[in-house]
This record gives C-alpha cells, sequence and structure tokens, in this order.
C-alpha cells in the first residue's frame, strides 16, 4: 500500500461531533469559551490531516468557522477575513467553467429532487455529498485538484439545508486522470444519486456496483484476486477486470489510491 493510506481518512463523524460541542449559545460566557476551545481543537484536527474545514449557513450565506490553512490547501493569500467573505464568489471564478455551471445544476437538482425527499422523510433526516477532483485555481497559483466532502449539518422540517460542513482534501496524489470528475450525494443514509462527468447527468445510484464494493472491502482486507475470486465464487480475470473498470470510473491512480477515495468519499 502507497504511504499516503498512513494518512487519516476524512472523519466526517469527528468533525460533526466537535461541531454539536460548539454549536452552542452565544451569550453565555462559559460556552463561548468552550467555543473558542473546541474550534481551535477542529482546526489543528484538519491541519493534521492535511485537510481544510468550513461550516457554512446556507442561508445567510456566511462562513461560520473555518480552520485557518486554507492557504496550504487551497492557495489562496487573501486575509482570512476576506476567505470568509468572498469564498462563493472566489470559487465560481476560480473552477473551470464546466465545474461552475455542475454547481449550478446541483442547485437545481437539490431544489427539485433532494427537498422534496427530505421534506417527507420525517425524522432523522440527514445529507451528505462528496464531490471528488475540482480543479480550483486561485489567481496566480497552480491548479488544485480537490475533493470535497460536505455533510448537511442543520436541516429544517421542510427539507432546507440551513448550516453544512465542508471538508476539503487534495488529492492530487490519487489520481491518474486529471480532467476525471465526480460527485455522490447519500440521503437519510438509504438513497444514492450521482453526477459523472462522463454522463453529464445525474443518475439514481453510486458510481460502483454492489459487486464492485464488495470486491473492494475484500481489498481492504488484504485479500488478492485469487482469494476474493474463490470467495465470491467468480474467476481472478474478473476480479482483475472489476478493479480495472473502478480505477477508470474514479480516476484513481491505483488500486490503493481508489481503496482510499472510497472510504473517504463513504463509497465504503
Amino acid at each position: 500500500m502507497s504511504d499516503f493510506l498512513n494518512e487519516t481518512p476524512v472523519f466526517l463523524e469527528d468533525y460533526q461531533r466537535i461541531w454539536q460541542d460548539i454549536n452552542l449559545k452565544v451569550d453565555d460566557e462559559e460556552l463561548n469559551k468552550k467555543y473558542a476551545e473546541l474550534s481551535t481543537v477542529m482546526g489543528d484536527y484538519a491541519a493534521l490531516n492535511n485537510q481544510f474545514i468550513s461550516i457554512f449557513n446556507t442561508k445567510s450565506q456566511r462562513v461560520l468557522y473555518m480552520s485557518p490553512n486554507y492557504l496550504q490547501v487551497l492557495g489562496y493569500k487573501c486575509t482570512e477575513e476576506d476567505y470568509k467573505k468572498w469564498s462563493t464568489v472566489y470559487w465560481m471564478r476560480d473552477l473551470p467553467l464546466a465545474q461552475s455551471w455542475f454547481f449550478m445544476q446541483m442547485s437545481l437538482f437539490f431544489k427539485n429532487t433532494i427537498q422534496p425527499k427530505l421534506k417527507s422523510s420525517g425524522e432523522g433526516k440527514s445529507l451528505n455529498w462528496y464531490m471528488h477532483n475540482f480543479l480550483l485555481k486561485p489567481p496566480g497559483q497552480e491548479k488544485k485538484h480537490i475533493s470535497l466532502l460536505c455533510s448537511g449539518l442543520e436541516l429544517t422540517k421542510e427539507g432546507n439545508m440551513v448550516v453544512m460542513m465542508l471538508i476539503i482534501k487534495d488529492v492530487s496524489t490519487l489520481i491518474k486522470a486529471n480532467d476525471l470528475w465526480w460527485f455522490e450525494l447519500r440521503l437519510n443514509n438509504k438513497e444514492t444519486y450521482n453526477f459523472h462527468v462522463n454522463d453529464k447527468k445525474f443518475n439514481e445510484g453510486s458510481i460502483l456496483s454492489d459487486r464492485e464494493k464488495e470486491i473492494l472491502r475484500l481489498v481492504e482486507q488484504g485479500k488478492d484476486s485469487k482469494d476474493i475470486a474463490e470467495a465470491l465464487y467468480i474467476s481472478p480475470y474478473t476480479v482483475d477486470t472489476h478493479k480495472k473498470k473502478m480505477i477508470e470510473r474514479t480516476g484513481a491512480k491505483d488500486t490503493s489510491s481508489l481503496l482510499y477515495l472510497c472510504k473517504s468519499s463513504k463509497i465504503i
């Protein structure tokens, strides 16, 4: 396995837990102190794992919190205050046209498909999505190949997302196809939707089949193609063919990168 697999994958649940702790009343001095302490913990945790974290209020279009390592991960040299104020504008400006277009299409997809489902789902609403290999190029900087793992932290009964958490990581060492990007969304931990640049549309289901995920979980257990073939009653050639198709579909550099990406994105 490659060295990057020794890194800590994205711990979405850890960040969510910390956010629940710091999302407290702002008029209490002791709670404000705890907010400041845990915010520092969150920022340190993100930096330790080579990630940038931002918590964003979608209603006010305001950044509620962000880790201070936006320069290292994203390449922006603006002040923290400017990034908090203008991050949405920066992103739309600094992404390729196709990916800026995708963000607009995703907004329509949320409004027309996801929000009605959230509204009718009652209690226990949840919304998480992953965007792979978005090509951010801040002014005067090299292009950044980044992943975005997003989670709706606060959802209304009507299905509106009020607060979201965004975890960003540089994926340049994990990819082979520099121009291949995709998106996967999970609704209430039950329904899955994806968008792949080669398909150019939103599809129901994951970008990987159930069989491919099954093979990848066995790879995670350290099993080789022969062992997997025996466990699933298929040929080693079929196993290798599935691996090849998964690598091509995700744009991963190799099987180790594929496994890391699929664990980070919560596909497996």
